[in-house]
């Protein structure tokens, strides 16, 4: 179990509920208090990102040393708790990264502003799928092949390899280790490797579990709260009331699924566990959580799980911004519902989760189901609605 710092945002989770969900204040005074807390900036616009050579990585630890490109001198950062990891276009872990490749990290903060960890790292091929920069084959030779990210800047990489003829219009993915290219894949051979990540991956959520946070403890009553991290939240919401799940405690806890909610980009479990097993928890501490895997066809299926659970027509609102991203145009890296779902938008800063409420409240008001709803969105807003990304 790691035994990392959790981060002040993720304490916090256990006194938000319930209602599940920022609820929007309607009287103008409170809106205007709100926003003079809150401010009308996004999270990300604030947060630090950078690209580094990986020069060390230290999965037990969770630490990794990077020299970011800039600076002189190479630095050793942990990795906060539940930071995000994206490998080969999916989710991944430390121990799959290559010492001396090229990544992409965004730095958690202190209040000074000062970084203090790493929030989230990324392979190349990753980041170029998150800001989905169609980047080609300007040219080549003998040993240079010459990159070229749309009208952006061409980037010379050296290889040992000559390069077949790319067409000129064929998007490709590559990763490189300084200034020599270590592999290119074109889309087909990328969505093949993206594949074989999640098999992966999912073989570790069924050995390992998923993991998340312990967010509140109720020995009275014999139930506590648990908050499956982002890269769950298909497999956590596949969960049901009456499931059985075991804790990675030493020794396991057992429990019972009481109750299954979105929260933003997470997932929010109610647990029925014995009240001596809550003995040894504390919140905010980091476990893995094991489920019976959800069938393959479900995993692999385009819309949630949990499509349709909820019926009251606040919470399916709210159930549909926890489940899609902002397809909103702004671009610069700083929309935080592009990489964490709508709910997570500012929306003091923001209209866009208020104007797709106002159309959701009409599509159910016509009385159209979550399916036909899915089905409608993805027509205005496109395929970005079901995954996390960024515009540069």
């Amino acid at each position: 179990m790691n035994s990392q710092r959790i981060p002040l945002t993720l304490v916090a989770f256990s006194f938000l509920v319930p209602p599940l969900f920022a609820q929007e204040p309607k009287d103008k005074e409170l809106q205007a208090k709100t926003k003079e807390i809150a401010g009308v900036a996004e999270f990300l616009r604030s947060v630090p990102k950078h690209f580094a050579t990986l020069q060390a990585a230290d999965a037990a630890k969770r630490r990794v040393t990077l020299l970011v490109e800039g600076d002189k001198f190479a630095k050793a950062w942990d990795l906060t708790p539940d930071a995000e990891i994206k490998f080969m276009g999916w989710w991944g872990r430390l121990d799959q990264f290559t010492v001396g490749d090229r990544v992409w990290c965004w730095f958690a903060t202190n209040r000074q502003k000062e970084p203090v960890a790493i929030m989230m790292l990324a392979d190349e091929p990753s980041e170029q799928d998150i800001h989905g920069i169609a980047w080609k084959v300007a040219s080549g030779t003998a040993d240079t092949v010459f990159l070229q990210p749309g009208n952006g800047t061409v980037r010379p990489l050296k290889t040992s390899t000559l390069l077949p003829p790319q067409p000129a219009d064929e998007r490709v993915y590559f990763q490189s280790a300084g200034d020599k290219l270590r592999f290119l894949l074109d889309a087909k051979a990328f969505e093949k490797k993206r594949e074989e990540q999640k098999a992966v991956l999912r073989k570790r959520w069924e050995t390992e579990g998923l993991p998340g946070s312990v967010m509140f403890l109720h020995q009275y009553s014999g139930e506590m709260e648990f908050m499956l991290d982002h890269e769950a939240m298909r497999w956590g919401r596949s969960l049901k009331p009456g499931d059985s799940i075991t804790l990675t405690a030493n020794p396991p806890i057992k429990g019972v699924v009481r109750d299954v909610r979105p929260w933003r980009e997470r997932t929010q479990l109610r647990l029925v566990v014995a009240a001596t097993d809550q003995g040894d928890l504390h919140p905010g501490q980091r476990l893995n959580l094991k489920m019976t895997p959800p069938s393959l066809a479900l995993d692999q299926a385009q819309l949630p799980p949990d499509l349709g659970r909820r019926k009251n027509k606040d919470e399916r609102i709210e159930w549909f911004l926890a489940s899609i991203y902002c397809t909103c145009g702004v671009s610069g890296n700083i929309c935080t519902g592009h990489f964490y779902t709508l709910a997570s938008c500012n929306p003091n800063g923001c209209g866009h989760p208020a104007a797709v409420k106002e159309r959701l409240s009409e599509w159910i008001d016509k009385g159209l189901s979550d399916e036909q709803i899915f089905a409608e969105m993805l027509k205005a807003y496109g395929n970005n609605l079901l995954k996390p990304h960024l515009l540069q």
